[in-house]
């Protein structure tokens, strides 16, 4: 059977792009074997690839096999990297082997064909062309084993008995394109593996970055982390579901990365925020919470003196009431007017008027929902803008460009009224907007924040809804949060959340 080199090269050609194309290494390893079997007509044929056991030793790993005229059940196993075996000779000594007769090895070579395989399914193996994958730098990738060459590719070998006799003999020339096709295949398998062990360093980076920047910020433990499955499972979802505005909307593997990278990575830029704000637990600190009692120890002890009785009731009231108010979420108008009298309430010692309370302690105790005065507060917005600026100054590739634009639109809100920005409608990404309605709903249930309880999913879930009210979350993407119950993906976690 001559060779048709013109469409041999074409076929070439064509394979050399799919393969260059490939970044699966399964997917490429299918490719290499099943296009070297049909440009040999080989029947049957197998990759091993070689790999390293955790005490350096190489070994060759079955990866795939394929047969035209058998059905084959896939069993994974190893072979040593030795002369013991027709395959573990092949990449012990990186020589092509062509073998006219499988049951006739020569005897220099010192080896013996096992046929308990072709007896379990039925057929006989006759002859064998046997190539090392050797990458750039003659490294053993793997070794391909093609089996019984044919008149035609499509032809089924049947009968057990006359398979012999549909046979050919493989040649020197195919020996040299097959070996020149594995090479290829080898080096693009480097590539790919080099390509992953990239990936796989930025993602523990990042994971561990994350984990690092958590560690300084306390209060937010394990929020990033969770954030980050939420978003995966959102952006899977989407793309599955078939009613609403998303209907039939498809993100692909790269799509899915940047929402987890920029989920793990939206609050990295609090690493600009002080530490003090980070980690301020309560409307005041547990130290200037007890320069107030010292304070009042003292002017208490001179009242006593004094014989006030009723001012020492009044004030140790007080002190319990500024106690359980630095404490509080929110503070009620009753609250903020007793506090207001408290501030207000001098005391004479020695002739001179004093305060429980000063105005720094004051304006903290007052501060109306959450921890943080305005200036705080302004401060810890900045961490959004100092999150875009250090991704910005990240080299991503092509594929992850868009992490920066997510994770800096995370506080953008649908009407315009978010920040850092004000974009609003559709100037606000989808995996920005998913991030807006995870980081909600993941900050209110989350069961480690110090400075407050946390909340049910059903409240939790009636307030998302109050924000799509209010124009501040997109409908269309929490109507998915909710039909598809992605809020259940930690759902161990929450069901230990006393239901409020």
């Amino acid at each position: 059977m001559e060779l048709d080199y013109k469409k041999l090269l074409n076929d070439l050609i064509k394979i050399a792009i799919s393969l260059s194309a490939e970044r699966d290494i399964e997917k490429l390893l299918n490719i290499i074997l099943k296009e070297s079997m049909r440009i040999t007509c080989s029947d049957g044929g197998s990759i091993y690839v070689k790999e390293t056991d955790e005490k350096g030793k190489d070994y060759l790993r079955f990866a795939i096999t394929h047969n035209v005229s058998r059905k084959i059940d896939f069993n994974e196993f190893t072979l040593p990297l030795d002369r013991n075996s027709i395959a573990g000779y092949v990449g012990f000594s990186k020589k092509t082997l062509i073998l006219k007769n499988v049951n006739n090895i020569d005897e220099n070579i010192g080896l013996k064909y096992n046929s308990s395989f072709d007896e379990k399914i039925n057929y006989q193996t006759v002859n064998m062309l046997v190539i090392p994958m050797l990458d750039y730098n003659h490294e053993l990738v793997g070794v391909l084993q093609l089996i019984n060459k044919k008149s035609d590719y499509n032809l089924i070998l049947e009968k057990k008995e006359e398979i012999r006799k549909q046979i050919l003999e493989y040649n020197k020339i195919e020996a040299q394109i097959i070996s020149s096709l594995a090479s290829q295949a080898a080096i693009l398998i480097e590539r790919t593996k080099l390509y992953n062990s990239i990936e796989n360093l930025l993602q523990s980076f990042i994971e561990s970055m994350v984990m690092t920047l958590e560690k300084r910020d306390n209060t937010t433990s394990g929020h990033s982390r969770r954030l980050a499955g939420y978003a995966l499972k959102f952006l899977e979802t989407v793309s599955k579901v078939n009613y609403g505005k998303y209907a039939y909307t498809k993100y692909d593997k790269n799509q899915i990365k940047e929402i987890y990278y920029a989920a793990l990575l939206h609050d990295i830029g609090k690493i600009g925020v002080k530490e003090y704000i980070l980690q301020k637990r309560d409307r005041l600190t547990e130290d200037r919470i007890n320069v107030i009692k010292y304070r009042y120890k003292y002017f208490r002890e001179i009242l006593s003196q004094n014989g006030e009785i009723e001012k020492i009731k009044k004030y140790d009231e007080y002190i319990k009431f500024i106690e359980e108010t630095n404490k509080k979420g929110y503070l009620q108008e009753e609250e903020e007017e007793k506090l207001k009298e408290i501030y207000n309430e001098k005391i004479k010692i020695n002739e001179k008027e004093e305060k429980i309370i000063d105005e720094f302690e004051y304006k903290n105790l007052s501060i109306k929902r959450g921890n943080l005065t305005d200036k705080e507060r302004e401060e810890m917005i900045e961490h959004v803008v100092y999150s875009k600026e250090i991704l910005d100054g990240i080299k991503w590739t092509k594929q992850l460009k868009n992490v920066p634009i997510i994770a800096g639109g995370h506080h953008e809100k649908i009407d315009g009224s978010g920040y850092p920005l004000g974009l609003k409608g559709d100037e606000i990404t989808t995996q920005a907007k998913i991030l807006a309605i995870l980081d909600i709903f993941e900050a209110l249930t989350a069961r480690d924040r110090p400075y407050k309880p946390p909340m049910s999913v059903d409240k939790a879930i009636s307030i998302l809804k109050k924000e799509v009210e209010a124009n501040h979350l997109e409908k269309d993407l929490l109507d998915i949060f909710l039909k598809e119950k992605i809020y259940e993906l930690y759902k161990e976690e929450l069901d230990k959340i006393i239901k409020l």
